[in-house]
């Protein structure tokens, strides 16, 4: 049978599980209205609009929760029912597996470029990038310092199986005073660190461990990095403090001894980031 894949879908079907197995809806995902509260990472990025199907009286419910906490949200009344399968559904096979939530735009545009291998995920979060780079091939290590956000990861991970590769998930702090070459990354067996193909990271900003990248990289690695800007405070007043933001122009400079394959700045969406895809030499 041919393998599943993780497909981008436009509905979202907030019905209950057994209901939506009985008799899915084509192009929807399924996430019951009353498990939307702890699943709003499994729903698009929050300038998207989120299109509900109008299949029963939780569609509207649904969308009235939605903008309640401030996402643009409506009914949709003309969908068809079909064979594609939920979220929540048990029998996987080889049916696609739909997803509402979109991976770091950045990382979706440059990961064709790259050949599948090792990659670690810094700051993982609730695991969107860290499963998406598994739906491409990739042995992914997710690393984050919240417990809640890795259960939520590895249930993101466990709802999208089997279209991804197995993801490790460790809960260790990025930030720890420990500044060795291995610390706080995983070893293998034998107790050597490991090395990655590829590192990325979000949205998140540590300045200290741009010095141990290299040691982390495989020779010819890549790291994927895209976070704030001074220029983001300026236009809406966050995040507060300076160790978050990057200065113009700093990010290049904090990967010197990388080669620089991409680097901009400027307004996306709803923040204004820096980007850089740069290589070990």
């Amino acid at each position: 049978m041919p393998a599943a894949r993780l497909v981008l879908r436009g509905l979202l079907d907030p019905r209950e599980s057994a209901a939506a197995l009985a008799r899915p809806i084509a192009d929807a995902v399924n996430i019951p209205f009353a498990q939307l509260p702890e699943r709003t990472h499994e729903l698009p990025p929050k300038n998207r609009l989120v299109r509900v199907a109008a299949v029963s009286a939780s569609a509207g419910e649904a969308v009235a929760w939605l903008r309640s906490v401030r996402r643009r949200a409506e009914a949709v009344p003309d969908f068809e029912f079909g064979t594609g399968r939920t979220s929540d559904t048990a029998e996987r096979d080889s049916d696609d597996i739909g997803r509402l939530w979109s991976p770091n735009a950045f990382l979706a545009d440059r990961i064709g470029e790259l050949t599948p291998g090792s990659a670690l995920d810094l700051a993982c979060g609730t695991g969107r990038d860290a499963v998406f780079l598994a739906s491409c091939g990739w042995d992914v290590t997710g690393v984050d310092v919240l417990a809640d956000a890795l259960e939520r990861a590895r249930d993101l991970a466990r709802r999208c199986a089997p279209a991804i590769r197995p993801i490790r998930w460790v809960q260790t702090d990025l930030e720890a005073e420990d500044e060795s070459p291995a610390s706080p990354l995983p070893v293998d067996r034998k107790g050597v660190p490991l090395r990655y193909d590829l590192i990325v990271g979000f949205r998140y900003l540590h300045r200290p461990l741009f010095r141990r990248l290299r040691d982390w990289l495989t020779p010819g690695g890549s790291v994927i990095y895209e976070t704030f800007t001074t220029q983001h405070r300026e236009r809406f007043g966050k995040p507060s403090r300076d160790s978050y933001l990057l200065e113009p122009g700093e990010l290049p400079k904090l990967l010197a001894d990388f080669q620089i394959r991409h680097s901009s700045e400027g307004l996306r969406d709803d923040a204004y980031t820096a980007r850089v895809w740069a290589t070990r030499a």
